[in-house]
């Protein structure tokens, strides 16, 4: 997205007689985007980005911050350890506080938007012995002669 006052730079820079690749360098954007900027300034006449029309979100600013506290609240109700509650616990809440339905995959991007990561589980194989895998890291450390980069768990 290049900004207004860039996009006023490009104009000028186009009508000194530069091309899109030399004014696509002193951008610091790619060529296509100016190409598109002066397309967009050909067909329309202006280089400001024009108002879009849509249906508004029940899910406003003041909204999700209520779902994310009422989500953290009842969360660490249900979990000692760590504050955490499925997909479709939080579609339901959602469902509550604005009487709205969302799909899983919309309810999983609004989780995004609150800074949630998704937990998913990983098996263990049964063979695998974080002591032996400890002592065998310890050993390849003192032994390797080489320079290897390894990360401290």
């Amino acid at each position: 997205m290049i900004n207004l006052q860039t996009r006023e730079l490009v104009l000028k820079w186009t009508n000194q007689g530069k091309t899109q690749q030399e004014i696509a360098d002193l951008a610091g954007c790619h060529q296509s985007a100016i190409s598109r900027l002066l397309a967009k300034y050909n067909k329309i006449g202006s280089i400001k980005n024009r108002f879009r029309s849509g249906r508004p979100t029940p899910l406003t600013k003041e909204t999700l911050a209520r779902l994310k506290g009422d989500f953290a609240q009842k969360a660490r109700a249900t979990n000692k350890n760590f504050c955490s509650i499925d997909t479709k616990k939080f579609s339901q809440l959602i469902e509550q506080t604005t009487h709205k339905k969302y799909s899983t995959r919309h309810v999983e991007r609004i989780l995004r938007k609150l800074d949630f990561s998704r937990i998913a589980p990983r098996s263990q194989h049964i063979k695998n012995d974080p002591e032996k895998v400890a002592v065998f890291r310890q050993e390849f450390k003192k032994n390797s002669k080489r320079n290897i980069w390894i990360m401290k768990l």
